[in-house]
C-alpha cells in the first residue's frame, strides 16, 4: 500500500483514519494484515508519532484495528467489535468481507449448483406432503384480504400458535403479543431498526451464527462474543465484563441445539444466565428455532423464555418442520413491541404475504402433526447415521472427534490435525466437492466444522467417507 497523506484541510489524524480505512475498502489492506510499526510510519509520513497513536486508537476503538501485545498493530481479521461508519454499499461488502477473508462462502455457493458435490453446509428439512385448500378468490380479493389483515400477522396463524406454545412456554399470550415475520431472520432485523441504535453494542454466544449475519454490522450495531463452553453454558464473568466495559444493550442467544455446536444448555445453566441477566437489566433474544418441533413432540425443555417472561424477547421459526422454503417465524414481545417493530416493517413495505401465513396455519391445523414430526425426527436420526458411518473410520483413528447432538440436524466436528488451520486450509475441502461450513464463519478459529446431515443418504455415504479420507490426509 502506498503510504501517502490525502490532500485537504483535515485535521491529520483524520486523514490517516480515512487512508487506513479506504485501503481496507479498496484491498490493498486485507484482514490479517500487520500495519507498520508506529515509529517507522510516523518517519515515513513525516508527523509526531502521537498523531500515529491518536488514529490508531480510534480504529481500535472501533474494532477495525487490533492490537497485539509485543506484535504491533494489525487489520481485524474478525467481525468481533466491528462498528461501521455510515452505511454504504462498499462498506457493507467490506464487513461482510472481514468475516470470510477469503470468500469462501462465494466458492461455496457457486459449487452448490454442481451436480457431484456432496452438500454438508446447510440442512433442508423434507416437507411433508400435504392436502391445502385455498379459497377461489381474484386478486382483489386477495389484496382486499391482505389490507383488512393486522399487520402484526393473520388471526388465524396467532391463534395456532397460541395453542401450540402456550402449553411448551407455560404462560398465557395473547394474539397483540405476536408479531408474524417472513423467517426468523426478519425478526432480528426488526429489532436492530426498532430497537437498537447505531453505535449500540449487543452480545452473542462464541461461536454464533449470528456472527455470520451481516444486519448487525449494516445497522452499525457492535458485536461481542461471549464464549461458550462445551456444556453449551456461556461464560457469564466474561459477559459480565462485556456488559459494563461495552454497555451492552442485549444479548442473543440460542441455548437449545445451539448453532453451530450443537450444544443445550442445562436447566441450571438456563436459571444462571437469566438471573444474571435480570441483575444487569440486560434483555434477552431468545433464538428457539426448535422450538415449535420440541413444543409438538412434548421435549422436556425450558426456553429461557419460560424461565423469564418478562425479559425475553422469543422468536420462532417454521423452518424445522416445513424446511426454508416456508419462511414464516415470529416474535413474541409484549404488546408495545409487536406494535412498534410492526409499524417499522409496514413502513418498509416488507409485510407477509396471506398466502404464505395460510399454508403455514394449515400445517399446523393437521390433525396427524404430532406423527409427521415424529416422522421427520426419525428420518433425521436414519440421515445422521449415514453420517457418522462415513466418519466412523477417522474417529477410529482419532483423526476427528464429535459430540453427538441431543437436537437439529448438525454435528460440529472436531479436526485433529495437529496444528492450527488457517483460513485458507479449509479450502480443501471445497477442492474435494465436500461442502461444510468452517469455524471462522461463526467467529472462532477452534479446528472445527459444522456439518449437516440433511443431504446423506446410503447412496453417498462411501463417497463421502472416501472424500472425507482424502481432506483429512492432506491437512495432516
Amino acid at each position: 500500500m502506498l503510504w501517502k497523506l490525502p490532500d485537504g484541510d483535515q485535521a491529520i489524524y483524520i486523514k490517516l483514519i480515512n487512508l487506513i480505512t479506504t485501503g481496507i475498502e479498496n484491498g490493498e489492506l486485507l484482514p490479517g494484515d500487520r500495519l507498520p510499526v508506529e515509529r517507522d510510519l510516523a518517519k515515513k509520513l513525516k508527523i509526531n508519532r502521537s498523531t500515529i497513536q491518536r488514529a490508531f486508537s480510534e480504529l481500535v476503538s472501533r474494532g477495525i484495528l487490533i492490537r497485539k501485545l509485543g506484535s504491533g498493530t494489525w487489520i481485524n481479521s474478525g467481525k468481533w467489535g466491528v462498528l461501521t461508519q455510515g452505511i454504504n454499499w462498499q462498506r457493507y461488502m467490506t464487513t461482510s468481507r472481514l468475516g470470510d477473508p477469503e470468500n469462501f462462502t462465494t466458492r461455496l455457493r457457486k459449487l452448490q449448483k454442481q451436480p457431484d458435490v456432496i452438500n454438508l453446509s446447510y440442512s433442508s428439512i423434507s416437507i411433508p406432503d400435504l392436502p391445502l385448500t385455498f379459497p377461489s378468490m381474484t386478486v382483489n380479493d386477495l389484496i382486499v384480504q391482505e389490507n383488512a389483515d393486522d399487520i402484526s400477522g393473520t388471526i388465524d396463524l396467532k391463534q395456532q400458535l397460541i395453542m401450540q406454545l402456550e402449553p411448551f412456554l407455560k404462560q398465557e399470550i395473547s394474539l397483540s403479543q405476536i408479531l408474524i415475520t417472513s423467517g426468523a431472520q426478519q425478526a432480528f432485523y426488526l429489532i436492530t431498526q426498532g430497537l437498537l441504535s447505531y453505535g449500540d453494542a449487543i452480545a452473542v454466544e462464541s461461536p454464533s451464527y449470528f456472527y455470520q449475519l451481516s444486519l448487525f454490522q449494516a445497522a452499525g450495531i457492535r458485536v461481542f462474543g461471549a464464549p461458550l463452553k462445551e456444556d453449551g453454558s456461556l461464560e457469564l464473568d466474561v459477559l459480565q465484563q462485556l456488559y459494563y466495559k461495552h454497555h451492552l444493550r442485549f444479548l442473543f442467544v440460542n441455548p437449545t441445539g445451539q448453532n453451530p455446536t450443537t450444544c443445550s444448555m442445562s436447566l441450571m445453566e438456563r436459571k444462571k444466565l437469566v438471573e444474571c441477566c435480570r441483575q444487569l437489566n440486560l434483555p434477552i433474544v431468545e433464538d428457539d428455532s426448535l422450538g415449535l418441533s420440541n413444543a409438538i413432540t412434548k421435549q422436556r425443555v425450558s426456553p429461557l423464555k419460560r424461565l423469564d417472561p418478562s425479559n425475553v424477547l422469543y422468536v420462532g421459526s417454521l423452518s424445522s418442520l416445513s424446511g426454508t422454503g416456508t419462511r414464516i417465524g415470529w416474535l413474541i414481545a409484549p404488546p408495545a413491541i409487536v406494535e412498534r417493530l410492526a409499524e417499522i416493517r409496514q413502513q418498509m413495505e416488507s409485510g407477509i404475504s396471506v398466502l404464505s401465513q395460510s399454508v403455514a396455519t394449515q400445517l399446523l391445523q393437521q390433525p396427524q402433526l404430532s406423527r409427521l414430526v415424529q416422522a421427520q425426527l426419525h428420518n433425521l436420526e436414519k440421515q445422521k447415521k449415514y453420517l457418522l458411518r462415513a466418519l466412523e473410520p477417522l474417529v477410529m483413528q482419532k483423526a476427528i472427534s464429535y459430540n453427538l447432538p441431543t437436537y437439529g440436524s448438525n454435528i460440529w466436528l472436531q479436526l485433529n490435525v495437529g496444528r492450527k488451520l488457517t483460513n485458507a486450509d479449509y479450502n480443501l475441502f471445497l477442492d474435494h466437492r465436500l461442502l461444510v461450513l468452517p469455524d471462522f464463519l461463526f467467529g472462532v478459529q477452534s479446528n472445527h466444522v459444522r456439518l449437516s446431515f440433511t443431504h446423506i443418504s446410503a447412496a453417498n455415504e462411501l463417497e463421502l467417507e472416501k472424500r472425507f479420507k482424502s481432506v483429512m490426509d492432506e491437512l495432516v
